[in-house]
């Protein structure tokens, strides 16, 4: 009898260990690029693990992130160089350095599931930059990205709208443009427990409101997630 208790007692925590979360290691890469054409910065996460299988998957966003900040960096050079050559061609002088920088935010990080935020604040002349976001969302053990369509239960729209109303934070009342939905959603991204819905300037309301993330409690959304 003691002897089964004893073995029983190995196996609970050996299941307990099993379920150990394994947080990832998160090293920042920056990048800066000034000329006097453009002005570039440039800071992206590239995630690693200790754990041999988590490592090997890591390496699989680690490539989709570099591409994607390689071609947002490549196309915002290939703009502002046809825009100088044009003000060239018409005798005319580049006020100051085009301007890119690109950031990120880490939402979630573990063996499960990864998911970022990339920003892309880009100005080539004119009164106001423009912003671009991107919600890349992974899930570790399978090695796929996720879209919008694998994690909300898109059949149930009218429900997660509701959700998206009630937890807006509009104290000044500055979004009258549009309503939040998913249909007009920027970027998608998890946490461990909420769903982060992003919204780019001027989708919600005036440019000076800004951008607005919403954040509504995954408990709240049972039956509403895949």
């Amino acid at each position: 009898m003691k002897t089964t208790l004893f073995m029983a007692t190995i196996l609970m925590f050996s299941l307990v260990a099993c379920k150990k979360e394994v947080k990832l290691e998160v090293k920042r890469i920056t990048e800066t690029d000034k000329t006097t054409v453009w002005d570039i910065t440039v800071s992206h996460p590239a995630f690693s693990s200790t754990v041999t299988e988590v490592e090997k998957s890591c390496v699989k966003i680690n490539d989709e992130l570099t591409g994607l900040v390689n071609g947002i960096r490549a196309a915002f050079q290939e703009q502002a160089e046809e825009l100088n050559a044009s003000l060239d061609s018409a005798d005319l002088k580049q006020v100051g350095p085009y301007e890119l920088v690109i950031q990120d935010s880490v939402f979630w990080a573990d063996q499960n599931y990864i998911s970022v935020l990339i920003s892309a604040y880009e100005m080539l002349g004119g009164a106001n930059g423009i912003t671009h976001f991107y919600g890349i969302n992974y899930n570790v053990k399978t090695q796929q990205f996720l879209n919008e369509k694998d994690i909300l239960n898109e059949e149930k729209a009218s429900d997660i709208n509701a959700l998206l109303a009630k937890y807006l934070q509009d104290p000044d009342k500055c979004n009258t443009f549009e309503a939040p939905t998913i249909e007009n959603c920027t970027a998608l991204n998890l946490t461990p427990h909420t769903v982060e819905f992003t919204y780019a300037k001027y989708i919600l309301g005036p440019g000076s409101c800004g951008p607005v993330t919403i954040s509504v409690p995954k408990e709240k959304m049972q039956g509403l997630l895949k």
